[in-house]
């Protein structure tokens, strides 16, 4: 039976905006800049539409277009983003879960304890394709530019535990915070026959040689 994928690549453009206030001079000296005039940028990943909030994660269920797209990252904790899949056939149905802590009693991947955890489950069979568009990824300000993080992955198919990974990537700027990319290009190519459900960790430092 193949395996979900081994790969963890690609990064988010950095976007950031500067908004700065201007202030009017008075005869020799100036006036003082009203805070109301200064805009303070939102660093908090947004809310995906359609997401529910939990006590200790949040979580969206949403259609795969067979064209392939981007799908939301359940903020929560802070962190948030959006998912690149490749082209699939047939679509299916995606669930995400995301949290900061061990919701749901997942076993523990990798070394020390994962900063974010991303538990999924699919309606059905699926074939996805290799045509992943680049962006998308993980996003935080607890996640730290130029400094790589490790993912690891586990799935469960019919009662049977399926490990993929781990591989390291070096995070990149975004708007809200560091970027883990491409966590997507999991997908790449991968023939899912059935059902299957699992978790993928983010573990901060390269826990293995193995690049994404």
């Amino acid at each position: 039976m193949p395996s979900l994928g081994h790969r963890l690549a690609g990064s988010l453009a950095i976007v950031a905006t500067l908004v700065f206030s201007a202030c009017a001079q008075h005869d020799n000296g100036l006036l003082p800049v009203s805070p109301q005039l200064v805009a303070i940028p939102d660093r908090t990943p947004p809310s995906c539409k359609g997401q529910v909030n939990k006590s200790e994660y949040a979580t969206l269920t949403g259609n795969l277009k067979t064209a392939g797209g981007s799908f939301c990252i359940p903020a929560y904790g802070g962190f948030g983003g959006d998912l690149k899949y490749p082209s699939l056939s047939p679509s299916i149905q995606l669930t995400v879960s995301s949290g900061t802590d061990n919701f749901d009693n997942f076993p523990t991947l990798g070394s020390g304890t994962p900063i974010f955890y991303l538990a999924f489950s699919t309606s059905g069979a699926t074939t996805f394709g290799k045509d992943l568009k680049s962006g998308g990824g993980l996003t935080g300000k607890q996640i730290v530019s130029g400094q790589p993080y490790t993912a690891y992955g586990e799935a469960t198919v019919f009662g049977g535990k399926v490990k993929f990974g781990p591989c390291y990537t070096t995070a990149t700027k975004g708007k809200y915070g560091g970027v883990i990319g491409g966590i997507g290009a999991l997908l790449e190519s991968e023939d899912i026959p059935f059902k299957v459900s699992g978790i993928i960790e983010i573990y901060s430092g390269e826990q293995t040689g193995t690049q994404c």
